[in-house]
């Protein structure tokens, strides 16, 4: 366990270096204390459907498979109904298209953010997460012809407290995906994706 504990710090710091270069802002700080005895260890599937995109309908169905982590940044802050606390949320998007055709989707985002409302006394803790990562899928149509692209992805979520280790998961998110201009073929891919989950404390 200590061992796993040096490696996320290592992990932690060099994202938070990586983030300093890239925004000028000093986060070194930020994630100087985390709090890793309070992560949760995480795992989500669902369903995906691309909506109509650039004013033609696709068909795109996704499966999806999302293991990641729930590292608490800070301690819980405010006293209302916004009292909450900001977390690093590290995933892997693992997934397959179900429809047109069945091909694999694998893939990393490490810079994903999110807001969590906590209250000490209920089980229903709401969030808010925004991310961004880099995946391999090849799509081989119009909406992009390049085997490497990336997605943006935002959404919301509830977890319900079953026990003071385990929670469910309930949660929707928005996710684009384009090879950001490496190909000319990039109309990129809209999806709505619904999600079912377990959270368990380590």
């Amino acid at each position: 366990m200590r061992h796993q504990r040096d490696f996320f710090r290592v992990g932690v710091r060099v994202l938070a270096w990586v983030l300093v270069l890239l925004t000028g802002f000093p986060l070194e700080q930020a994630f100087a204390h985390i709090h890793f005895e309070e992560k949760r260890w995480e795992l989500r599937t669902g369903y995906g459907y691309q909506y109509t995109n650039n004013s033609r309908p696709n068909n795109f169905q996704v499966t999806p498979l999302y293991p990641s982590l729930a590292i608490p940044l800070t301690e819980p802050r405010g006293s209302s109904w916004y009292r909450g606390r900001f977390g690093w949320n590290p995933e892997l998007f693992l997934a397959f298209f179900s429809h047109p055709y069945v091909r694999p989707i694998f893939g990393v985002t490490p810079l994903q953010f999110s807001y969590s409302f906590e209250s000490p006394k209920g089980r229903f803790s709401p969030y808010l997460f925004a991310g961004a990562g880099v995946l391999w899928a090849n799509v081989n149509r119009r909406e992009t012809r390049s085997d490497t692209n990336f997605n943006l992805q935002g959404g919301a979520g509830a977890r319900y407290r079953m026990t003071e280790r385990t929670a469910l998961i309930l949660e929707y998110r928005h996710i684009h995906i384009s090879n950001a201009g490496l190909h000319e073929d990039n109309a990129g891919l809209n999806t709505h994706t619904f999600l079912v989950g377990v959270s368990i404390k380590d």
